[in-house]
């Protein structure tokens, strides 16, 4: 199934030291560095892959077939604590405020508070941040006494599901959430501010760490530079955001603005927030194991 994936999303070849293939999100990242212009003067070819959630990212990451990528906290874990060889190497502190990741329901719903999720369907990723929201909640008590039940669906099945009525709610992320606000008037009824650590990392696979570490170490830098000229040129990287990823011009400019961080070195304080998503994970029982969290990062990166 795995390779059936990765067949599908990216053509598969040997990799090699003068190339570096980069997964990206709905094609958010590549648009960044393609608008600060800190994708030229590059010593070696730089390849896009591009998927629409992290748990395939993750996994393309593992199989050898992309060398770095973005993915939240809660899916990285998850992948870490499945086995997946690889690492967190540079933090992307809370962006949006937390905002980015939220439980919507469609406009019409009887669903008004977050004690109303209790035993509802909610549509989401298995592993995915908007998982770890609903758990985080759900932990924190404040999903009510009954449970909600969890249907594991991809993205884009999430939202099929969603508007048609098969799930009462979807727990998701950007650009997911502005759009389904902009195209059916989708209601947030929470969402990850307080109550989660909300960080985003620049992971590796432990076999590009090893073997492009110096590629590595520019293309970080670079998307640095990337996101210092996104928070001076917002409208310039949204628009485009746009015509990159065919988001609405209106729904660039939000999702551009929620984007938008300041790249830095992963600390002890970072490993003790997610020490929290771990805990997080361990007690809904899909993280077994006792590895130590320290080695799912590697701090030889600094942006």
């Amino acid at each position: 199934m795995l390779a059936l994936l990765l067949a599908a999303t990216i053509p598969l070849k040997v990799a090699n030291a003068d190339e570096l293939v980069v997964a990206d999100q709905r094609g958010l990242q590549k648009a960044l560095l393609q608008a600060a212009g800190a994708d030229q003067g590059l010593n070696y070819t730089l390849r896009w892959a591009e998927f629409d959630a992290a748990a395939p990212l993750l996994q393309a990451l593992g199989a050898g077939a992309v060398d770095a990528g973005i993915a939240g906290d809660g899916p990285f874990l998850f992948a870490w604590g499945a086995g997946i060889p690889v690492k967190a190497a540079v933090l992307l502190p809370p962006r949006g405020g937390g905002h980015m990741t939220a439980i919507i329901v469609p406009p019409k719903s009887n669903i008004h508070t977050v004690e109303d999720l209790a035993g509802k369907r909610i549509a989401t990723g298995r592993g995915s941040i908007g998982h770890l929201l609903a758990l985080s909640l759900q932990r924190k008590g404040r999903l009510g006494s009954t449970p909600p039940k969890f249907v594991f669906l991809s993205p884009a099945q999430s939202k099929s599901a969603l508007d048609s009525g098969a799930v009462d709610a979807w727990s998701t992320w950007e650009p997911y959430v502005t759009l389904a606000d902009a195209q059916t008037g989708a209601r947030t009824i929470a969402d990850g501010y307080g109550v989660m650590p909300n960080n985003g990392f620049l992971v590796a696979a432990d076999s590009a760490i090893e073997n492009k570490h110096a590629q590595l170490a520019d293309f970080f830098h670079r998307m640095t530079k990337a996101y210092a000229w996104g928070r001076e040129h917002p409208e310039e990287f949204a628009a485009l955001l746009s015509r990159q990823t065919g988001l609405p011009l209106d729904v660039a400019r939000k999702v551009a603005s929620k984007q938008i961080t300041i790249p830095t070195a992963i600390n002890d304080d970072i490993l003790k927030q997610e020490q929290e998503v771990l805990a997080t994970y361990r007690a809904a029982g899909i993280i077994h194991g006792d590895r130590a969290l320290n080695e799912a990062f590697d701090r030889s990166f600094t942006p």
